[in-house]
């Protein structure tokens, strides 16, 4: 919401923003103050019965469930996972522009509304079946098509499309390795032990995801759970045809919008070969104006070079923070909904949230 309101300024875009609320818990209640405070949002209520009891703790009721499409053009979907239906049945009959987050199933959604007598028309269907969004490669494509539902890509699919649009341009054949996905968000339980790491069983969603967006690239992708809450941390593998050096791909990566390469040994040799120190090292030299959160992929510079015949395989390690890396992505689907031109939609939203891309921490720009 605050990334939201930031980039709709930035663009010139007026406007109301409207939150649909459920129970007035500790939490609902303190971040509504915020961004009432902040973006002056408009609050709904799910359940009339709630309604009262946020405006027993004196927030003002815009109106309920029905109310909140009605009064919208656009809709961005933020629900756990499996809860998205009913809000996209209602957001596509009020005639909204409905965005997805990655991990939703729109083919379970699409079941879903046809089992409840909810027609899909050609043209709706081709949204559920399209590509995911992920705007720095298809916001042109997707201008063209002007879908009524968008799937955005996830936290790690995201950080994979920017990684694999930085190394397309040098022969790009497959990308493969594991992901070690955080498993401690708050609303999930997880094993206290720090041995207790899942071991991803097959291929996850977040190569054959990032697949639809770059065709003409193999992934193959295991994503394990690990007890942590951040960051998740990406192994991969970038096969190339040809001969590519690590400096090659560095230089790509930070030339690549919202990618940052962090240097493993420093000038003044300090070594960041932590995760925990990599993040602080970012986060202590760049300051947000609306919030701490990393929404850059960061990239180590410890890129292990192998040869095997006629291919290069540069052995790589990704940072991903899950709560923000996305959201670049997000509102730019917003930007879509409205028309915003293709040509001015990167470094806007860049500009809008402080984006920076180039090489930690002298070589930075939005």
């Amino acid at each position: 919401m605050l990334a939201l309101d930031a980039v709709k300024k930035a663009a010139g875009i007026g406007g109301d923003l409207n939150v649909l609320l459920r129970q007035p818990h500790g939490r609902a209640k303190s971040i509504l103050s915020k961004l009432i405070r902040i973006c002056d949002v408009k609050a709904y209520v799910s359940d009339d019965a709630d309604g009262a009891k946020w405006e027993r703790a004196g927030f003002s009721v815009q109106g309920g469930y029905a109310d909140f499409f009605e009064d919208s053009d656009f809709i961005m979907i933020g629900t756990p996972g499996d809860q998205e239906t009913p809000y996209a049945e209602a957001g596509l009959a009020a005639g909204c522009t409905v965005s997805l987050m990655g991990g939703a199933h729109r083919d379970k959604i699409m079941a879903a509304l046809r089992e409840k007598g909810v027609e899909i028309s050609g043209d709706l269907e081709a949204d559920f079946k399209r590509e995911f969004f992920f705007g720095l490669e298809n916001y042109e494509a997707f201008s063209k098509a002007k879908p009524r539902l968008i799937q955005c890509t996830s936290c790690n699919t995201t950080g994979i499309c920017r990684a694999s649009l930085a190394a397309r341009p040098l022969g790009l054949k497959m990308v493969l390795g594991n992901i070690d996905r955080r498993h401690g968000d708050p609303h999930t339980v997880v094993r206290a032990s720090p041995s207790a790491v899942s071991i991803g069983k097959g291929v996850g969603h977040q190569g054959t995801d990032a697949g639809t967006v770059f065709e003409e690239v193999s992934y193959s992708i295991r994503a394990s759970k690990i007890p942590t809450t951040v960051p998740h941390t990406s192994f991969l593998e970038f096969v190339f045809e040809g001969d590519v050096a690590p400096e090659d791909f560095v230089e790509s990566l930070a030339k690549t919008r919202e990618v940052v390469v962090i240097p493993y040994k420093d000038e003044g040799g300090k070594k960041h070969e932590w995760t925990s120190e990599i993040m602080e090292a970012f986060l202590s030299g760049f300051e947000r104006p609306i919030s701490p959160e990393i929404f850059e992929l960061l990239v180590s510079d410890t890129i292990i070079p192998v040869k095997l015949g006629d291919y290069t395989i540069l052995q790589t390690v990704l940072m991903v923070e899950q709560m923000s890396i996305a959201v670049p992505n997000h509102v730019e689907s917003y930007l879509l909904s409205v028309g915003y031109p293709a040509e001015k939609v990167h470094s806007t939203v860049d500009e809008a949230l402080s984006c920076v891309h180039g090489v930690w921490p002298d070589s930075l720009s939005t």
